[in-house]
């Protein structure tokens, strides 16, 4: 089924009447995690993969989520109903961008409405690009995320670490970083899976809520318990998919 997402939007935002704003400060010295910034039921810091900033034009770093027992947060296509995290670097020294990765979501029911996103703890890492390699990086960010239960709380942070220059070696939070780094999904060519065909049945235009997208997935390992997760266009949201297994487990 899809829905619009104005309509999803304004669900959301009338759960929680409540936005939490709260600043965690980074010290001025080396440091490869940032305070937490704990709000009433997540907390959330921002990490570095290495302990200085090396010669590299880019820099490893990862948004570290923690969730009290039952509460959420958002993948990159929330679903139904709230929205995923959003950064602001704007107040930043020495970074020209930033690109986030998702590790693979899980679904959820939040009255009544099917959402994809993580609990308990997530990293999403960032491959951050530098204004001058070899200089002096201070990493500030504002976070703008939405935790959610049986009432989604909407929660606005501001995390800050400071990497400084030197030779670039390891930090105690690398291995998590990269944990999570191995989440994310890729093309599935390494592992033998692959979309063999895909197409939309149904009136698209006219009523989207008949309109169904049918996948075929074949791989070359038995699959055990298949799911698909669909980004379409601005305003169309899928519902968890009806799967039906053939050809002894590798076909979908």
């Amino acid at each position: 089924m899809m829905r619009s997402i104005n309509i999803r939007r304004f669900i959301v935002y009338a759960l929680a009447a409540v936005t939490v704003f709260s600043v965690a400060s980074g010290s001025a010295s080396a440091q490869t995690a940032s305070p937490w910034a704990e709000a009433d039921k997540t907390a959330v810091r921002l990490i570095s993969a290495t302990n200085s900033i090396g010669d590299s034009e880019r820099v490893k770093l990862g948004l570290h989520f923690r969730m009290k027992d039952g509460w959420k947060v958002y993948w990159r296509s929330a679903g139904d109903a709230g929205y995923p995290p959003k950064l602001d670097w704007s107040a930043s020294e020495n970074i020209d961008s930033a690109a986030m990765s998702w590790p693979a979501p899980e679904r959820f029911q939040i009255l009544g409405f099917n959402t994809l996103g993580y609990r308990d703890e997530v990293v999403l890492p960032l491959n951050v690009k530098l204004k001058q390699p070899g200089v002096s990086t201070a990493a500030r960010v504002t976070v703008d995320y939405l935790t959610c239960k049986e009432i989604c709380i909407p929660i606005m942070e501001e995390l800050a670490l400071t990497l400084p220059t030197g030779q670039a070696s390891p930090s105690p939070e690398a291995h998590l970083i990269s944990r999570f780094a191995a989440r994310v999904p890729g093309s599935g060519d390494g592992v033998g899976l692959m979309i063999e065909n895909a197409k939309v049945f149904g009136p698209v235009q006219s009523n989207p809520d008949e309109a169904v997208l049918r996948v075929e997935v074949i791989s070359a390992d038995p699959l055990k318990k298949p799911d698909i997760f669909v980004e379409g266009p601005e305003g169309l949201v899928f519902s968890e998919p009806f799967v039906r297994i053939e050809s002894a487990g590798r076909k979908a």
